[in-house]
């Protein structure tokens, strides 16, 4: 059976709230799209801290770098990696000593994963590097469409937060 959606007692206020929710949807997948190309991919290629690193690997320790510490079920949510990828990835990484896993001291049935202390100054040289490099990247850009950005990417990660 179809949903509301494609039948014809659907008010105006509903098509209105579609149109806004599929606009929505194509400006998420266009900023992932562009940060992706613009940001990750550029600064990525030219990042030779670790060569042994992918990127799944590399997104992985950024969400680290920004917890202190996740589950695995965490981590695989917040990057759509399924489990079986993200196990073999975290025991890579724990393998060459940028991740730890333990025991969560509240409750022990709930394994910890968290940046060891070479991720973590693995994770500093990395930020150094792509902030340099986003500097120049953004030299071009006019101070206050800079501030505009930040402080909408701001809203957004505070909006998306709260939802």
């Amino acid at each position: 059976m179809h949903s509301n959606l494609f039948h014809s007692n659907n008010t105006v206020g509903d098509a209105m709230n579609i149109q806004k929710t599929k606009e929505l949807h194509d400006l998420l997948y266009a900023f992932m799209g562009m940060f992706h190309e613009k940001f990750l991919i550029r600064f990525r290629h030219e990042y030779d801290g670790l060569p042994w690193i992918k990127k799944n690997h590399a997104k992985i320790m950024n969400i680290l770098y920004q917890h202190n510490h996740l589950t695995s079920t965490e981590i695989g949510k917040m990057l759509d990696i399924e489990k079986g990828s993200l196990t073999t990835i975290i025991d890579q990484l724990a393998e060459k000593g940028m991740v730890i896993r333990f025991n969560d001291a509240n409750d022990r049935r709930r394994n910890l994963i968290s940046l060891s202390t070479a991720g973590r100054d693995e994770m500093n040289r990395v930020m150094d590097f792509y902030t340099r490099k986003l500097d120049v990247f953004l030299q071009k850009v006019d101070a206050e469409e800079i501030t505009r950005f930040i402080d909408s990417l701001r809203y957004v990660v505070w909006f998306m937060k709260k939802m």
